[in-house]
């Protein structure tokens, strides 16, 4: 315990599991059980079942209560650890959800709690009698993703999610402004690790801990974890998330035998809060891209004002690193490729100056051109970007990856998708209170603090309207451009040969519910990655020396290259050990039996190798010989 009297940490672990989760948090509870504690460490569980009402919510206190229960209590482990409510006249179970309810005595029907309310609940209740805890962790385990998602912890009864908006609510309630903060928000929910979810709770939080792509539900070693807490309960947040990290990626990489590629990281979110400098680099960037996709108009037609960095742009969308299905890449590595993209192109234009023989003042004028200079504006502030997030909020001590499929992670995501998304995404209430309107997963999203100060959903819809292609108008015929005194014209001719009849609005119904739906199992991807995950020496002929005992920093003249198709980062590197060298054999004693074999040879087992050992008067030439 504190001077105070209070726990050095209290961990708080919200288990969405009213869903297909339901069996999953049961193993969690079970790990938590398992540790050994000390008393300056509790352990505060929410359990939400997917079984009937009012067998839903159950509250545990994890090795903090059951040592006060009486001696003739069943030693049931987490059954004794359940909170009982004292003025709740139910089933020896704890439902204290059912504390909002004024009327308990079976008049007032029940009502389940969304979850908002449940996870509100929860937290109320463990800070009431721990909010003096010197370090507060809370973990939240269920489905994701909370960015233009509907699954953020999903439930089934009632059906319902959490928002972002509703997130920072609940967390507000006890974390925050003049509060102190969380010292670590941890999500084991898939696709979590956006820069926007972090922006948000960047004031009620110190560091958070998850994902930006897929999670395994038994990812995560909580009994693991938690001992790391127990062991050292004096360790600062900055330390305990380390750990985290650790025990967390020592137990992916033995989910690489089934090829499971994986990433974590944490984010410093102080440094979102002392520093708007990862949002003002990201609104100059967005500023930049939003002019070089704009349109110019030309003799009545719409023209793109920079086609070069419009395709630049493309392709480092299409090369960088990406998660859930397309939608979210990884903020560092989109800038890394547009920085090459862009790169690409003034050396491009540069080698058709020299081909042509004009390098010498017209290489000047180039470098003079708008197009350049935009290119250089947008690499000097992708640098900028990537520079605040490895720098400040990502250094590569917080972040992890194992596998091929997401070896170009950095620890912190973006909202990309290809295309505006449309699809209606939840009802608000309208301003008169008597209707409802519908609101698309991208007008949610524009109304994000980071978002829209960032100017991202700006460039979004310009990179929309940038690279949608035109409406069929009719078949085109093309013709090669014989004489070619000008490129004016490019180098075919091209006329419309076909024009189509009116579309009508009932043609474009669909014909049955399932019309424009692709097979479930379809699956395909568009990196082309390197993808090599053996881990096994056996496997990997080339010795694990060369990839783990080196510092890992590249170098211009000999870049490090993993035989296994990616390079450890520094985390996991530190996690993977070495076989030690065999112990060098004891020299054996010299013989004293009379010229014999060395006291303790068993005689009828001296090997070749024992036999060179021996006085040389016994050891048979030929074998002697041939022996080394």
């Amino acid at each position: 315990m504190s001077t105070n009297g209070n726990p050095k940490w209290t961990i708080l672990v919200y288990l969405a599991g009213d869903n297909d989760l339901t069996s999953h948090c049961v193993s969690v509870l079970q790990q938590l059980e398992a540790v050994k504690y000390r008393d300056d460490v509790c352990v505060l569980t929410c359990f939400e079942a997917n079984t009937p009402w009012p067998k839903g919510s159950r509250y545990v206190a994890v090795n903090c209560e059951h040592q006060e229960k009486p001696e003739n209590v069943l030693n049931w482990e987490l059954h004794n650890d359940m909170v009982t409510l004292e003025d709740y006249n139910g089933p020896s179970e704890s439902f204290c959800d059912l504390q909002r309810n004024g009327n308990r005595n079976g008049n007032q029907p029940i009502v389940r709690p969304t979850v908002a309310e449940g996870l509100r609940h929860f937290i109320n209740w463990a800070m009431e009698d721990h909010g003096d805890s010197e370090n507060v962790m809370l973990v939240l385990f269920g489905h994701g993703p909370i960015i233009v998602g509907k699954t953020f912890l999903a439930a089934e009864n009632p059906a319902s999610f959490l928002r972002l908006e509703d997130l920072q609510d609940v967390l507000n309630d006890h974390f925050g402004g003049d509060k102190k903060r969380l010292s670590i928000l941890a999500f084991q929910n898939c696709v979590m690790n956006g820069i926007e979810t972090a922006y948000e709770i960047r004031n009620q939080a110190d560091y958070l801990i998850g994902s930006q792509g897929l999670v395994l539900a038994m990812g995560w070693p909580y009994d693991k974890m938690v001992k790391a807490v127990v062991e050292d309960p004096e360790a600062d947040a900055e330390a305990v998330t380390r750990k985290l990290l650790k025990a967390c990626a020592r137990n992916m990489l033995d989910f690489t035998l089934m090829d499971r590629s994986s990433e974590q990281a944490a984010c410093n979110l102080a440094a979102l809060r002392d520093s708007h400098t990862i949002k003002t680099a990201l609104r100059r960037l967005s500023t930049d891209l939003i002019e070089a996709t704009h349109f110019d108009i030309e003799e009545g037609k719409r023209v793109l004002a920079y086609p070069q960095i419009c395709d630049a742009l493309r392709l480092a969308r299409l090369e960088a690193q990406s998660y859930w299905c397309e939608n979210f890449v990884d903020l560092y590595d989109f800038c890394e490729r547009l920085v090459k993209k862009c790169d690409d192109l003034a050396k491009t234009q540069n080698m058709l100056l020299k081909e042509l023989g004009l390098n010498g003042q017209s290489s000047k004028k180039l470098i003079d051109s708008k197009l350049v200079q935009m290119a250089k504006r947008v690499v000097g502030h992708c640098i900028q970007v990537m520079d605040e997030i490895k720098l400040e909020l990502v250094p590569k001590k917080y972040s992890w990856y194992i596998g091929s499929e997401l070896q170009y992670s950095h620890g912190l995501s973006i909202y990309f998708p290809w295309t505006l998304p449309l699809a209606p995404y939840f009802s608000k209430e309208a301003r008169n209170g008597k209707e409802f309107e519908l609101q698309t997963a991208f007008d949610t999203y524009c109304k994000y603090s980071f978002v829209r100060d960032s100017h991202w959903a700006k460039f979004l819809s310009a990179f929309y309207s940038a690279t949608l292609r035109n409406v069929r108008r009719g078949d085109r015929k093309f013709e090669p451009n014989e004489e070619l005194l000008t490129l004016d014209n490019g180098l075919v001719n091209e006329t419309y040969q076909e024009f189509h009849g009116p579309v009508y609005s009932s043609d474009l119904q669909k014909s049955s519910p399932d019309t424009g739906k692709l097979d479930g199992e379809l699956t395909f991807t568009v990196k082309n990655y390197p993808r090599r995950n053996y881990l096994s020496p056996s496997d990997c002929p080339i010795t694990m020396s060369e990839v783990i005992a080196e510092p890992g920093e590249f170098t211009k003249t000999s870049p490090p290259v993993s035989p296994l198709g990616w390079n450890f980062p520094t985390l996991v590197r530190e996690l993977i050990r070495k076989r030690p060298a065999p112990r060098k054999p004891k020299p054996v004693p010299a013989a004293t039996n009379n010229g014999g074999p060395p006291p303790g040879t068993n005689h009828k087992r001296v090997t070749n190798k024992a036999l060179h050992r021996l006085p040389a008067s016994k050891a048979a030439a030929p074998k002697a010989a041939s022996h080394r």
